[in-house]
């Protein structure tokens, strides 16, 4: 099984390990760092792949699950937890709480809906 990692980070152990949990131990990770424009190149990069596992804006994630539905798209779920730290912000030199975040798990998107409203 083939898995697209779209997004800027590495994959930690705790999501692979968790992927190998879902999709079983002989599974290939296909990394991609770049930032995409649109969907379609989405798609056209996860090609080979059996399984889109992507960061992405809300906007493209809205269309990807709206016009592609032939592979599972999934995302990576995590808490946020306080470490007990304080630590300076850059912006503006004020202590403030530190937080971590933790893998809690893998879901798929099947859909995505906004509603707004122009101001």
């Amino acid at each position: 099984m083939k898995i697209l990692w779209l997004s800027r980070h590495d994959m930690t152990n705790e999501q692979l390990n968790d992927l190998k949990r879902i999709y079983g131990e002989d599974i290939e990770i296909k990394h991609h760092t770049d930032t995409v424009k649109d969907w379609k190149e989405v798609v056209e990069i996860g090609s080979d792949c059996d399984v889109l596992a992507v960061v992405l804006p809300v906007n493209i994630l809205m269309t990807l699950v709206s016009n592609y539905n032939k592979k599972p798209i999934i995302r990576s779920i995590a808490s946020r937890i306080e470490t007990g730290n304080l630590v300076a912000n850059k912006a503006t030199g004020q202590l403030e709480k530190e937080f971590m975040f933790v893998h809690a798990g893998w879901e798929q998107v099947l859909k995505i809906e906004i509603q707004t409203m122009k101001l």
